[in-house]
């Protein structure tokens, strides 16, 4: 995913596509480790933290 679709492009960095696409497997898995609150509008990825997304969407 490229930063130009990110809402915070200074953080993208931290992102989960980011960190998917740099192969960081602890740092990915341990995102998935809570309930997820968060989904991201981009690539559907859920997380418990909105940062830890592009494109943050409460899930309800």
């Amino acid at each position: 995913m490229s930063d130009s679709h990110c809402v915070d492009p200074g953080t993208h960095h931290l992102h989960i596509c980011e960190l998917k696409a740099k192969e960081l497997n602890e740092k990915v898995r341990s995102l998935f480790e809570e309930l997820p609150h968060f989904a991201c509008t981009n690539c559907g990825a859920k997380v418990s933290r909105a940062e830890n997304v592009c494109a943050p969407k409460a899930i309800v």
